[in-house]
């Protein structure tokens, strides 16, 4: 290494290594090109240079995430500073996860996030560190992952009877999940004497509202199973071709927006008044038979009404159903659309049964039941198709980590 770099390091002054990276602009990457380097961050974080470490996940967030030759049993710099205490540590702490927050998803060769190291070092601020950025980043179900001996975080929190984090963990842990030994956390911790009895009691609680435990599987076990029914209906409706599903979601939401804006305002208009009796009116020409209607009601009757109404409403529920279709594919992510064509399907039967002319009493009925079960099947089916398939999900031992990527994210590169 150029002494004047490692006089930076020892010095912990970032201004000096910038300027070495102006002199040598590929200097960074010049120094980790080996398969196993030993970058600057990895010598930083080990001699407690927070600045410069700091500094280093800002520029190389990826340095996080590389195995030095010391790197023995798949400790990440991240994993080592999770089992440090110290400012200076849980600051770096803070600064990996934000410059490289899919580092939180590395593991050791026993499975062990940094989550697990934090908790089996007796480090309680760098576990709130990891806590507090989980929960703001909606990954609290890495909490439930399990190391090589099927702990997970709240089953260490017991069995070294670290009081602080098992009320942090509470009901953000499934408690009745056990372990390999087939022991919950409440379990292990009542194993423990002393144990707060006021700890137990909330466990024991806690576990009553909380899923039972069912057998686990493991990924190989997942893998020779079936597809889910959320699968199932991600490989049926899934378009993979962006371009593709672009296009079908422009038509879909072009043909959306013009029949709603037909039932709106249908052909002929509506009655600008109410009246309870057969009224007939005579021209020059023809006699014209005026049936009892109400105001707001169409003026449209007869076969053309039918005609309209079921070939308007076939082509707005066959528009927002691809639209359903294609967002479930993706489901809970696309939540909110799945929510919207719900309301929006659920304003046009609403605007169906105020429109509708009362003297086509049995036609309207029909198209209530028709429409009715269209969207019934819209709001329930994605929740009742999703929730069987995490309720599987849910059943794999976190260990086999490949099935993070039927949990919506990505796998590491």
């Amino acid at each position: 290494m150029d002494p004047r770099l490692q006089l930076a390091i020892e010095n912990d002054d970032v201004a000096e290594l910038h300027g070495l990276i102006v002199a040598e602009r590929n200097l960074l990457d010049r120094l980790s090109k080996e398969p196993f380097p030993n970058t600057l961050l990895h010598i930083a974080a080990a001699t407690g240079k927070t600045h410069v470490a700091m500094e280093m996940a800002i520029l190389k967030p990826w340095f996080a995430r590389r195995l030095n030759p010391d790197g023995r049993d798949g400790f990440t710099p991240l994993h080592y500073v999770a089992s440090e205490e110290g400012d200076s540590e849980r600051e770096l702490l803070a600064e990996f996860l934000s410059a490289c927050g899919s580092s939180i998803e590395d593991l050791t060769s026993r499975c062990e996030t940094a989550v697990h190291i934090a908790v089996q070092n007796y480090n309680p601020r760098a576990f709130k560190v990891l806590f507090g950025w989980l929960r703001r980043h909606r990954l609290t179900k890495i909490l439930n992952w399990k190391d090589e001996d099927g702990n997970n975080v709240l089953h260490i929190a017991a069995s070294k009877n670290q009081l602080e984090i098992i009320r942090l963990l509470i009901g953000h842990t499934n408690v009745n999940a056990r372990n390999f030994d087939k022991k919950t956390a409440l379990e292990i911790f009542e194993a423990n004497s002393p144990y707060d009895p006021n700890v137990a009691k909330r466990l024991r609680r806690r576990g009553c509202f909380a899923r039972p435990f069912t057998p686990t599987l493991s990924l190989s076990e997942f893998f020779s199973k079936g597809l889910t029914a959320g699968e199932k209906c991600a490989y049926f409706f899934g378009v993979q071709d962006e371009s593709a599903r672009d296009i079908i979601l422009l038509v879909s939401t072009l043909i959306a927006t013009a029949t709603y804006q037909a039932a709106l305002s249908p052909p002929g208009g509506y009655w600008q008044d109410s009246t309870n009796s057969t009224v007939v009116a005579t021209d020059s020409n023809s006699t014209a038979m005026e049936k009892p209607h109400r105001a707001g009601n169409m003026i449209l009757n007869g076969t053309s009404l039918y005609v309209f109404t079921v070939f308007n409403g076939t082509a707005f529920f066959f528009s927002i159903g691809t639209i359903w279709a294609i967002a479930i594919a993706e489901f809970p992510k696309t939540f909110m659309v799945y929510l919207s064509m719900s309301i929006l399907g659920l304003a046009y039967f609403i605007s169906h049964l105020i429109e509708f002319p009362n003297s086509d009493e049995v036609a309207k009925r029909m198209l209530e039941g028709f429409y009715g079960s269209l969207l019934t099947a819209a709001l329930f089916l994605p929740v009742v198709v999703w929730g069987m398939h995490v309720r599987v999900l849910k059943r794999i031992d976190a260990t086999g980590r490949g099935v993070r990527i039927f949990l919506g994210t990505k796998d590491r590169k």
